[in-house]
């Protein structure tokens, strides 16, 4: 039994050595190859380090305890008290130094002083000085072992640096040994892969005989058998994938330079109307995607709009056809179009395709509105034409319709029966040179306008005319309100044209009153800083205006179209106009590069605006007033903000006669980013800037800069709640644009002599 034992167990230590592991050899030997070389170095490296450090510090103690008896013999001597505290706090600067303890011959300590409080191990040293064979005093030194023990633990970290060394070099190592032992079975193990891999899947590892390689050869030949199995239906089957795979990309490209080239909103929604996707431009956003992915429509549009959209997106769903509809929105206080085309592209999900159609929308309307003026600018020169060339042959005809009467009547006793006849002839004439004379004024194009002339005299001037005393006679019951600018700007124009273009708006005004009423005469200077849309397209500038207004009976919509067509009224032909009234009021304005604008109300009355360029000649005042001399400038800096280059001009113009510095910029950011570095005595800002910053906007930034700065606010808009906003906040007087050099001087002045 033992003998059969003990050939077991050989048969057994046989086998196990007969399959070696390769991986168990060579780890071992790396361990113990390890073990020795680090044991080694860190035992003798560690063990000389040491020794060397503690004789370097025991010498270094006793050239200090040398030097400093050497430096000591003088002071000592000498009893120069701040000499050695000097010596003793210099020799403390050592880093080994821990301790200097100073006695004189009779043990008396005259200097002592401990560095470090926690110092690592002591080592001192006592020195006697002696001057001249005489014992003078001592000097005792205490060192620190704290840098022996810096130098060992930096000693220690060295080694274990060298340790990861050495296992980097193992790890090198160990693949130079794995490629030594184990070249033969890998490239054995390679020959059969490389056949495997050529379609001879029959191949047998026979020549394999580590643990490790034959397990791996053994997995092998099982692939090789399944892949011998799938090839022929896997070679068809990528054959069919990669073609589609092919073609999705090549859509899936295709889709997203269509995408990102459309200028179109993709909202990807569901059934119940929660946000999915979105796809786009954000500018045209009513809120960023962030806000609205994942929420309902309810919880993000208007409730009308949703209830719209969730109506469209029904009907998609339940019909299967496209919807296409319009809505508006509000974005930034804007009233913004768009078009929606939503479609199902599932039972439960709906893609709508949005698109901004105000600018279209608004190009069509302007060109509609911008064909209908010319057409009736067109209309009005061709019947101005017409009504130059009639009026030029009846002139001829009623010259002696006129005339002759007055002769007959010259001629005839006072008592003639024929004398009121004669007159009723004479007067007849009169009425219709009136009307020839009216056709005259319409024909005329161009009219020479180069006399400066105030707008408020004319207006003055008709009110005490003949013609509105008999206007009073026939309307005693009309009320009139006047409110003219004190301080208005000239026009350059006709006065005899501009004093029928008010006759001629106040007899409409009072012909449209019914039972009495009231007609309101105003004029103001007026700043357009954007263009205004209305009867005619109003551009920005300096402006003197005119309204008349009544409380009559007012004028119906499609009637405003046509009020400036010669012969169009509603009045008795003859009686109470002659129909060419408004023509020539029109024609007066357009001579004079003007604008009018209409609004009415039916049943509640009519305003006309009239726009006339102003001009900035000095007129001739009847009263007294202050020199502008009283309000020039002593060189003050003043910074003007606008972004208009025409206000700037004129500004800098008028304030630079006044005797100031000036210099402009044309935004609010551009103020405050020149204020950064400079000052100013005032600022003149505008209140409407765009784009950027408003006045306001820009003053509460440069207070941060400058907290007491001075300003004064312009604008051509009416003081607004932002302008006394801005005087709140210490900005001083409001200058309404149009700039009038006195107004300006005065405000400008006053500001600045606060």
């Amino acid at each position: 039994m033992v003998e059969k034992s003990t050939q077991h167990t050989s048969r057994r230590m046989i086998r196990l050595f007969a399959r070696r592991s390769l991986s168990k050899e060579l780890a071992i030997s790396l361990i113990l190859l390890l073990i020795l070389f680090e044991g080694l170095l860190l035992a003798y490296v560690y063990s000389r380090q040491s020794r060397f450090l503690q004789q370097e510090l025991e010498k270094k103690a006793d050239d200090y305890a040398e030097k400093l008896s050497e430096v000591l013999v003088v002071p000592l001597w000498d009893y120069d008290d701040e000499q050695i505290g000097k010596i003793g706090l210099s020799f403390l600067q050592s880093d080994v130094i821990d301790e200097v303890h100073i006695k004189d011959a009779g043990g008396k300590t005259l200097f002592m002083v401990t560095g470090r409080q926690d110092a690592q191990g002591l080592l001192s040293r006592s020195v006697a000085i002696t001057y001249k064979d005489q014992l003078i005093g001592y000097a005792d030194l205490v060192f620190s072992l704290g840098a022996i023990n810096e130098d060992l633990a930096w000693l220690r970290n060295t080694i274990l640096l060298i340790l990861i060394i050495s296992l980097i070099v193992i790890f090198v190592t160990a693949t130079i040994l794995l490629r030594v032992f184990m070249r033969k079975p890998l490239n054995i193990l390679q020959k059969g892969i490389d056949r495997v891999a050529q379609g001879d899947y029959d191949y047998r590892f026979d020549e394999i005989h580590h643990i490790e390689l034959t397990g791996i050869a053994g997995r092998i030949k099982e692939m090789a058998a399944d892949i011998q199995a799938r090839e022929i239906s896997l070679q068809d089957e990528v054959t069919v994938r990669k073609h589609a795979e092919e073609k999705i990309r090549e859509s899936e490209a295709q889709s997203r330079a269509l995408l990102d080239a459309m200028p179109d909103m993709m909202f990807q929604l569901d059934r119940k109307g929660y946000f999915l996707k979105y796809h786009g431009t954000q500018q045209d956003l009513h809120l960023p995607p962030d806000t609205f992915l994942g929420k309902k429509i309810d919880d993000v549009l208007p409730a009308h709009l949703a209830q719209l959209q969730h109506a469209k997106a029904e009907q998609a769903l339940r019909t299967r056809q496209l919807q296409i509809f319009e809505y508006d929105l509000l974005i930034n206080d804007k009233k913004t179009y768009f078009e929606c085309r939503m479609v199902a592209i599932s039972d439960e999900t709906i893609m709508a395709v949005v698109r901004n159609i105000t600018e279209s929308k608004q190009a069509a309307t302007d060109k509609s509105r911008l064909e209908e003026q010319l057409r009736k600018a067109q209309k009005m020169e061709a019947i101005g034409t017409l009504a130059g060339g009639v009026a030029h042959d009846l002139n001829n005809v009623l010259s002696g319709l006129i005339r002759y009467p007055e002769l007959i009547l010259m001629d005839l006793p006072a008592d003639s029966s024929l004398k009121s006849s004669i007159l009723a002839i004479k007067k007849s004439g009169e009425k219709a040179a009136n009307i020839v004379q009216d056709m005259l004024t319409l024909a005329r194009r161009g009219v020479a306008v180069s006399e400066v002339v105030n707008l408020n005299d004319i207006i003055t001037d008709y009110l005490r005319s003949p013609e509105y005393e008999k206007l009073k006679q026939t309307h005693f019951d009309l009320t009139l309100e006047v409110s003219l600018e004190p301080e208005l700007l000239g026009i350059t124009g006709s006065p005899v044209h501009l004093s029928k273009t008010v006759m001629n708006l106040v007899s409409n005004a009072a012909e449209a009153l019914v039972d009495g009423g009231r007609i309101s005469i105003s004029s103001e200077n007026r700043y357009i800083d954007k263009p205004i849309s209305g009867y005619d397209d109003i551009q920005e500038g300096d402006y003197v205006t005119l309204t008349v207004s009544d409380t009559g009976i007012g004028i119906a919509a499609q009637e405003i179209e046509r009020i400036f067509e010669p012969f169009y009224t509603k009045k008795t032909m003859g009686r109470s106009g002659t129909g060419l009234g408004m023509a020539v009021v029109w024609g007066t304005v357009k001579d004079h590069m003007g604008y009018i604008d209409v609004q009415s109300t039916e049943g509640k009355g009519t305003k006309f605006f009239i726009y006339l360029p102003a001009c900035r000649h000095p007129l001739t005042r009847k009263e007294t007033r202050r020199s502008i001399e009283d309000y020039r400038g002593k060189g003050e800096f003043l910074l003007i903000v606008d972004d208009i280059k025409d206000q700037r001009d004129i500004a800098t113009g008028i304030l630079t006669k006044l005797g100031y510095r000036v210099e402009s910029v044309s935004s609010g950011e551009a103020a405050v980013d020149y204020l950064k570095t400079r000052t100013a005595d005032l600022l003149i800002l505008d209140m409407i800037m765009d784009p950027g910053i408003d006045g306001l906007e820009t003053y509460r930034r440069i207070l941060e800069l400058h907290p007491a700065q001075k300003a004064i606010i312009a604008s051509g808009y009416s003081e607004s709640e932002r302008v006394k906003e801005a005087q709140k906040l210490g900005a001083g007087a409001y200058v309404k644009k149009p700039y009038l050099m006195e107004k300006m001087a005065v405000a400008v002045r006053e500001e600045l002599d606060k």
